[in-house]
């Protein structure tokens, strides 16, 4: 065995051991913690209060906005799914000249993690809501637990990069804070308007134009960094094995002319 191919071997068990990482990761790093892992910030319900901002104007991606708050909004939650308005599978923030909106994050507080339903559960978000159900063979007596008012799917707006960076930062299971005002939004002299719910308990989106926003507790580091890193550990091994399979025959060329 020359030396290339000694290499060549190396390089397979690391991809192997990569891959394997990598798919475990992938499951890991979506877990929710545990009700022992979670702040007691979060078991307190969100804080809406009369705002004395005013209407006022801001600029994303070459369009302008007009913000309208209506209430001051405090928020502590956990994480259990979000959606990135620039995802591939989102065309509507894109056709709709929304780009203010950069990300929605669905969380849960109060009872619904003091009796440990969410993890019965799973949760999934799509362009504009937050879709939950409970996993199969779940004990039909735990449905009651789950309460729509301890929940909330959140469009997240901000004009300003450090809070952008936060918040497109935020993964599932994380528990966060965050501070803003609930709004209405529009663009194009009102062409396109967007609105907000003002409660908690009628299923509609909260849109929070974010002043603040903290990640007081990050999930699974150790997944998330073990998955970042063995995904760029097999890009890695397949460009190498790609360039020592073209090595030899390279070589044969070169000799033959």
């Amino acid at each position: 065995m020359n030396k290339l191919e000694i290499i060549t071997k190396i390089i397979k068990i690391i991809l192997l051991i990569s891959i394997i990482l990598f798919g475990i990761s992938f499951f890991q790093k979506g877990k929710l913690p545990d009700k022992e892992d979670v702040l007691e910030q979060l078991y307190q319900e969100p804080l809406q209060t009369e705002t004395d901002a005013a209407p006022f104007k801001t600029e994303r991606g070459g369009i302008v906005y007009d913000i309208s708050p209506l209430y001051d909004y405090e928020l502590y939650g956990l994480i259990v799914s979000y959606h990135h308005s620039k995802s591939w599978l989102d065309y509507y923030h894109g056709r709709w000249k929304d780009f203010i909106n950069i990300k929605d994050i669905c969380v849960i507080w109060g009872d619904n993690i003091k009796t440990e339903v969410y993890k019965q559960m799973k949760f999934k978000s799509g362009s504009w809501t937050c879709y939950s159900e409970f996993k199969s063979g779940v004990d039909w007596r735990m449905y009651s637990k789950f309460k729509n008012s301890c929940g909330s799917n959140n469009h997240l707006l901000s004009d300003k990069e450090a809070i952008n960076k936060a918040v497109m930062s935020a993964k599932k299971g994380d528990q966060i804070y965050l501070k803003g005002y609930l709004v209405e939004y529009s663009h194009s002299d009102g062409a396109w308007r967007r609105g907000t719910s003002i409660s908690r308990t009628d299923n509609k989106c909260e849109t929070i134009f974010v002043t603040d926003f903290q990640i007081l507790k990050k999930a699974n580091p150790l997944w998330h960094s073990i998955y970042t890193n063995t995904k760029y550990s097999i890009i890695g091994c397949l460009v190498l094995l790609i360039i020592f399979f073209f090595i030899p025959i390279f070589k044969l060329s070169t000799k033959i002319e």
